[in-house]
């Protein structure tokens, strides 16, 4: 858990925060929707956005596959080899894709696909590729002078249903609490609730009710699920999305609106 603080974040009116993930790039050939993500990474820039990485920006090993390529035992150079590869789907996202957000980031968390190597993984020699901090697992994070504190998790878990992000989202804005706003990736659904909170306020000459609002923002995703004409080899066969029936990614990611200046459910708002 990381906490952090941007305590000059802007003065401006309208705060834009554009949290950025899954976009499970593979290379050049691969499932990732490269176009869509740079538009979306246009219009948030225009806005003047900040970005929250999210994870899984390569798709090369997930857990499972980490673990049995540690247990293979590899040679150091067949290691090295697999080393030269991650870094070039780094250089890849960053250069297709990530390039034009260098220097916008609140920080980039870890996702689920990555690979460990020499003390480093590849979503940190990522978020020093961009001159993001690195906010590992998960992170509170404080934009000032707004007073807006956003809670980010890659996510764990899986859901067929549009809802299946944000229902974990409730679960988890019950026992972690204290932030504004909760996000999640991971499965790579789209969607926002906003809960009310209300909460007791003594100070003035009598008691009365603040009524806060929270968003739950399940944070989308750019890996297409079905790719016309894909190939393993010479074999015509879909991707794992395709064959798994899994239910199509958005290839969007949200918005989310702060106004510091106002308060309630006219503070901030999320545009999917």
């Amino acid at each position: 858990m990381e906490l952090i603080k941007f305590k000059h974040l802007s003065s401006a009116k309208h705060l834009v925060i554009a949290p950025l993930g899954d976009i499970q790039w593979s290379g050049k050939r691969g499932p990732s929707a490269a176009r869509l993500a740079r538009e979306h990474i246009r219009d948030a820039l225009d806005l003047g956005a900040y970005f929250i990485g999210m994870g899984d920006y390569i798709d090369f090993l997930s857990p499972s596959n980490r673990q049995r390529l540690l247990g293979a035992a590899l040679y150091d150079t067949a290691q090295m080899t697999i080393e030269d590869k991650v870094r070039e789907l780094i250089d890849e996202v960053y250069e297709e894709v990530l390039e034009p957000t260098r220097g916008r980031w609140l920080g980039m968390l870890e996702g689920h696909h990555f690979m460990e190597m020499g003390g480093t993984t590849s979503d940190i020699l990522l978020a020093e590729k961009l001159g993001a901090r690195f906010l590992g697992t998960s992170a509170y994070v404080r934009l000032e002078p707004c007073g807006v504190t956003i809670y980010a998790h890659h996510g764990q878990g899986g859901g067929v249903l549009p809802a299946a992000g944000i229902n974990k989202l409730y679960h988890v804005s019950a026992g972690l609490q204290g932030a504004d706003v909760y996000l999640m990736g991971h499965n790579t659904k789209l969607g926002a609730h906003r809960l009310s909170r209300p909460r007791p306020e003594w100070e003035g000459k009598r008691p009365d009710l603040r009524h806060d609002d929270v968003l739950l923002v399940n944070t989308g995703g750019f890996s297409k699920s079905s790719i016309v004409g894909h190939k393993r080899g010479q074999i015509v066969r879909g991707d794992y999305a395709e064959q798994g029936m899994m239910t199509p990614s958005p290839l969007s990611a949200p918005l989310i609106h702060i106004y510091p200046g106002r308060q309630g459910a006219r503070r901030y708002r999320a545009e999917v």
